[in-house]
């Protein structure tokens, strides 16, 4: 099973409209919720193709439920503030998305011959966000051969198709920027989107209560469970760790972006007595922190 393959489950426009038409209607059966998705007048047998699996698909997964034979958003992601709109709701998508892609009982296990729906994005997304994210190839070729050479376990992508739909969803779900050649590996808005829950009502974190928390809501980051899943299949003499106390290049990058945008601050030297070290191109050593300053800026 899978989520990325996405002639077949389509991609988050497909989903967006789908939430959309939904989050507008409340409740509406499928075959009226995916007419109204489609182009008119014209009806493309491959677009509605996408709609109807992107449909059945985000409906096994937990974002829509069916009630009475027709459908509406789960009430974990239905929930708005007085006053907001659709829009509002959607901009929430993606965080509902990550979510739900992200749950055990949807992605486990993460290989076997009956893998979790989404364990093809979790391992891709895992694997990315351990490499050196500034030598990492982009074309399939190289990122095959790449895996291949790393990896003792199953494969970790399994064709070009399921690799440039693994590269849609981690732009979407915000665990990277770019497209084609400008592709990169960057959890910025990923971790920035999880800082309020993170946080709660402080302002302040040890490194290490900051880093584990963000691998336990995000755990396909440093330390997170299925990160050491698929870390623990890569051979030590093709694939380099970082050094002991220091971040991987993808965190890292998130973090730094995030202190220079003030969001958040970084409280330590790059000493015997920082906590962590951020790792930079070429493995060289940032910053060390301590403790996480949030300054409570809406994520």
């Amino acid at each position: 099973m899978t989520i990325i393959n996405y002639a077949s489950d389509g991609l988050y426009p497909e989903l967006i409209a789908l939430f959309r038409s939904i989050a507008h209607l409340g409740t509406v059966d499928a075959k009226s919720v995916i007419d109204a998705c489609s182009p008119w007048p014209v009806q493309d047998a491959g677009n509605a193709a996408r709609l109807k699996g992107a449909l059945g698909r985000w409906t096994e997964l937990g974002l829509f439920v069916s009630d009475g034979g027709n459908l509406k958003i789960h009430e974990r992601f239905n929930k708005r503030k007085r006053g907001e709109s659709v829009n509002d709701l959607s901009a929430r998508l993606p965080d509902a998305c990550r979510t739900l892609m992200l749950e055990a009982h949807n992605c486990l296990p993460l290989w076997g011959d009956s893998p979790g729906t989404t364990a093809d994005f979790v391992r891709g997304a895992a694997w990315v966000l351990a490499q050196d994210i500034y030598t990492l190839p982009t074309s399939w070729t190289a990122v095959e051969q790449q895996q291949n050479e790393q990896t003792t376990a199953g494969k970790i992508s399994e064709n070009d198709v399921r690799w440039n739909g693994l590269r849609f969803w981690m732009r979407y779900l915000g665990f990277a920027t770019g497209d084609g050649s400008n592709f990169q590996a960057d959890p910025t808005a990923a971790v920035k989107a999880e800082l309020p829950e993170l946080f709660g009502s402080r302002t302040e974190l040890p490194a290490h209560d900051f880093v584990s928390g963000l691998a336990a809501r995000l755990p396909v980051l440093d330390f997170g469970e299925y990160r050491r899943m698929v870390e623990d299949t890569l051979k030590p003499a093709k694939w380099r760790r970082p050094q002991s106390g220091h971040l991987s290049m993808s965190l890292s990058l998130a973090l730094r972006r995030l202190a220079l945008d003030n969001i958040i601050r970084l409280e330590g030297k790059a000493d015997a007595g920082a906590s962590y070290r951020l790792t930079g191109r070429d493995y060289r050593t940032w910053h060390g922190f301590e403790s996480v300053l949030w300054t409570g800026r809406s994520a």
